[in-house]
This record gives structure tokens, C-alpha cells and sequence, in this order.
């Protein structure tokens, strides 16, 4: 059962990373705009180098069941959370006229970081597994209605396609 759970989780991760690099581009909507300011903008690119760093970290702490680097890369990804740290006037103001939707995949991102460690704390290697697939559907989400320029072989078109 645990050998399962892991193997789920890494062709998961195998799925969602290489699968969309091998399929070809489609012409799709265009991205919505964000607007950032350029310090808001590299504040939420410093935030994503951070949780991609964390997301290899649980990849690679799943498969030996490192329960506590799990719990911690978790935490420190639940708080690095942009929209609760201290912001100047101008940063707080060009967060409030983000997309009610970015800012819901953001909220939703960091939220299910927190039920991750709390999985993890738990030594519950199935909700660990599951908490973590969920977390990664929810950067494919928030990337592929947001990030195509950066992200190109997302697909914008009503979101994140499912295929089984």
C-alpha cells in the first residue's frame, strides 16, 4: 500500500511535469493580465523559486517517508504566503487588483501546504500523497490560466484539461 502511494505520487509528478512538455501547442485564449508592479512582481517570483525548491524537497523526502522534512518544506511553503507578509502601500494596493481567481489559487496553494504538514506530522503517507498531488494540481491550475508567456505549454482554455 505505502509502495503504491508512492508510486502514484511520483508518476503523478511525472505526469504533470513532462507530460505537457511532450504535447503540442494549441492556439488558446489569451492570458489574463495580472498587472503587477515590478517589486510586486519579484516578490511573487521570489515566492515561487522558494516553492518550487520546497516542492522537490517533499518529491525527494516522500519515497523515505522523511516525515519532518516533509512537515517542515510544508510550513515554510504554507508561510511564505505573499499576501500575509508586510507590503508597502503601492504592493498592497496592486494586490487587491489581482483576479479574484489568482488570488483564490494562491490562498487554496498555501492552504493545502498547511494540510500537508499537518499529513506529515501525522506520519499519514496516503494523505501526505494525496495533500501533495492536490497541492501540485494546484499550481497547474493557477499556472495555466496565468502563466502561459512563462509556462507556454499550458493550456489556458477553461483551465487544466483532465486525462486518464
Amino acid at each position: 500500500m505505502k509502495f503504491g502511494t508512492v508510486a502514484l505520487t511520483l508518476g503523478l509528478a511525472i505526469v504533470i511535469f513532462v507530460t505537457p512538455r511532450l504535447l503540442p501547442a494549441e492556439q488558446s485564449a489569451p492570458t489574463p493580465s495580472l498587472n503587477m508592479s515590478p517589486d510586486l512582481q519579484q516578490l511573487f517570483q521570489a515566492e515561487m523559486r522558494e516553492l518550487l525548491l520546497g516542492t522537490q524537497r517533499i518529491a525527494g523526502a516522500l519515497p523515505i517517508a522523511n516525515w519532518d522534512g516533509i512537515a517542515d518544506s510544508a510550513m515554510a511553503m504554507r508561510n511564505s504566503y505573499v499576501l500575509e507578509q508586510t507590503l508597502t502601500t503601492t504592493q498592497r494596493h496592486d494586490l487587491e487588483q489581482l483576479p479574484e481567481q489568482f488570488k483564490a489559487f494562491d490562498e487554496a496553494f498555501h492552504l493545502r501546504a498547511e494540510k500537508l504538514a499537518h499529513a506529515a506530522k501525522a506520519t499519514d503517507a496516503e494523505a501526505v500523497s494525496f495533500h501533495f498531488s492536490r497541492l501540485l494540481d494546484t499550481c497547474v491550475a493557477c499556472h495555466s490560466t496565468y502563466a502561459t508567456s512563462t509556462f507556454p505549454n499550458f493550456r489556458s482554455e477553461g483551465g487544466v484539461e483532465h486525462r486518464h
